[in-house]
């Protein structure tokens, strides 16, 4: 397993996000809370599932609540690895 920079670990959220919403990446603002792109709860997992395939590391499936925003996301996982 190799560590991923906060950008790769960004980039990787704003494409997965954008496609569960139908968006395009550059709708995206990585400084926004998921809330504010109406993520429910199951939406939530299944990002934190993927991205825990992603990275090969197990993830608190509270941690987009922990960290609200793509940003912050990305910044602590990046940190933890």
């Amino acid at each position: 397993m190799s560590a991923r920079s906060p950008e790769d670990i960004q980039r990787w959220l704003v494409e997965r996000v954008a496609g569960f919403l139908e968006l395009t990446p550059a709708d995206i603002d990585v400084r926004a809370p998921f809330q504010h792109y109406g993520l429910d709860s199951m939406e939530q997992l299944r990002v934190i599932g993927e991205l825990e395939t992603w990275l090969q590391r197990e993830l608190d499936e509270t941690l987009l609540r922990q960290y609200p925003t793509i940003e912050s996301v990305a910044a602590f996982l990046a940190k933890a690895a």
